[in-house]
């Protein structure tokens, strides 16, 4: 079974979505009113506290949040494994991900699996770029919030930076 909740965040107001294997939608939609669902479990307020304090600029590991990605393809699947593998604040482009998911050359399938995302954020699709510049940033609303959610991630990098854990 599927349920929802919402809430706001510095960046605008964010919808999860989830189910008991983990979540499985998490977008920005403006307009619609704050919905709390009371019997959320634990996990998930603990989820939506760590995407909260990210969003407000507070190091938060994001990697560990389980996801349901059951209803993506195969190649979707393999698409989100290489971005949850890329480094927070790092930029990838979409043949390199062609190329790490195992179709070179399959840049514009990628393009399509990222932008059938269902977890913004959590599947780090803000991290890809095209040739000619950053791109792809209609399912954050703006290319300023794009723009933000890579700054968010560089104000906690460095040298020791590593992958986020899966």
């Amino acid at each position: 079974m599927r349920r929802t909740c919402s809430f706001a965040t510095a960046l605008g107001r964010i919808h999860l979505a989830w189910t008991g294997a983990g979540i499985c939608g998490l977008w920005f939609q403006e307009g619609l009113p704050e919905r709390e669902d009371k019997a959320a479990p634990i996990w998930v307020l603990e989820a939506m506290r760590r995407l909260l304090a990210h969003l407000a600029g507070q190091r938060q590991e994001l990697g560990g949040i389980p996801l349901d990605l059951s209803e993506l393809s195969p190649f979707q699947r393999r698409v989100a494994e290489v971005l949850r593998g890329t480094l927070p604040g790092s930029t990838i482009s979409y043949g390199e991900v062609a190329l790490l998911a195992g179709r070179p050359g399959a840049a514009r399938a990628v393009g399509q699996a990222v932008k059938a995302n269902p977890v913004l954020i959590l599947v780090p699709c803000h991290r890809v770029v095209g040739a000619k510049g950053p791109g792809g940033w209609s399912a954050f609303g703006s290319p300023e919030r794009k723009a933000r959610l890579l700054e968010l991630e560089t104000l906690h990098t460095g040298p020791d930076a590593t992958p986020p854990a899966r």
